[in-house]
C-alpha cells in the first residue's frame, strides 16, 4: 500500500503520507519535542501547562495529547487539563464525567420527545386501523 503524496503542513516538503500527516523529519522533531516535554514534566512535577509551553516551546495541543495518552503518568506525574465545557480538571477525553452525564441526559430527553412526537403524529394520521372489524372477507 502506498501513501498519498502531499506537502508536509509544517515544513512544506513533499512526502508520502502513510497516516502521520507530516513528513518523517517533522515527525522526528515532534518525537524529540515530546521527549523534552516529558523530561521537563518529570523534573518539574508541579508545573502547569502554561509553564510547559513557555519552557519547552511545545503547543498546548501536544501537551494535552500527552496527558490523554498517559505519558506523564509513565514518569510518575499525574497531570490534568480543563474540561472544555466547565473547566473542571480532567485526565482523559475532552469533557468531565459530570458534563458527559448531563449531555447524555439531555440527548435522552430529546430522543424521548422525538419518539413521543412521532407516536402522536402516527396516531393523528390514523395508524390505529388494526382495531377495525374485518369480518365478512
Amino acid at each position: 500500500m502506498s501513501g498519498k503524496v502531499k506537502n508536509c503542513p509544517r515544513c512544506g516538503k513533499l512526502f508520502a503520507d502513510y497516516g502521520a500527516h507530516i513528513c518523517r523529519d517533522c515527525e522526528d522533531k515532534e518525537r524529540e519535542l515530546e521527549s523534552v516535554v516529558v523530561n521537563y514534566v518529570r523534573d518539574h512535577p508541579k508545573c502547569k501547562i502554561a509553564e510547559i509551553i513557555e519552557e519547552t516551546g511545545a503547543h498546548e495541543t501536544m501537551i494535552k495529547r500527552l496527558i490523554r495518552e498517559g505519558r506523564f503518568e509513565q514518569v510518575g506525574v499525574k497531570m490534568t487539563y480543563p474540561c472544555e465545557k466547565c473547566g473542571a480538571p480532567i485526565l482523559t477525553g475532552k469533557i468531565c464525567a459530570q458534563c458527559s452525564e448531563k449531555m447524555r441526559k439531555e440527548v435522552q430527553g430529546q430522543a424521548s420527545q422525538i419518539v413521543a412526537a412521532r407516536q402522536a403524529a402516527n396516531a393523528a394520521r390514523g395508524q390505529g386501523m388494526h382495531s377495525k372489524d374485518i369480518k365478512g372477507r
